[in-house]
């Protein structure tokens, strides 16, 4: 695992982590596999974390984490420790939120 040196470089992950999921083609990507999840929790396991994971990856891997669910969990769990910031916190929680399902459920 790789810690945050200090504040301003878990805020510049954080943000990077938010960007990567508001670029067009991946935003367009989880709306797609969400859909497709129909809200069935175990399809959300099946597709949604791995693409969640998968994008994120392109991120955390840049920060010392593996591109891999494990390195999404350690990502998180260290942007947690800076918590105490506001902006730190929403980062944090819209992050865990892609990894969350929301049990929607979708006309079949």
């Amino acid at each position: 695992m790789a810690p945050f040196p200090n504040l301003e470089t878990a805020r510049e992950a954080a943000r990077a982590a938010r960007a990567v999921f508001e670029d067009p083609a991946n935003k367009a990507r989880m709306e797609q596999v969400q859909r497709d999840c129909k809200g069935d929790i175990s399809r959300f396991f099946q597709l949604c974390i791995p693409a969640a994971s998968e994008i994120l990856g392109a991120v955390i891997i840049q920060h010392g984490f593996q591109p891999n669910q494990n390195g999404c969990v350690e990502f998180t769990q260290e942007l947690s420790k800076f918590v105490e910031d506001p902006e730190i916190r929403e980062l944090e929680q819209e992050l865990k939120m892609r990894f969350m399902p929301t049990m929607v459920p979708h006309p079949a």
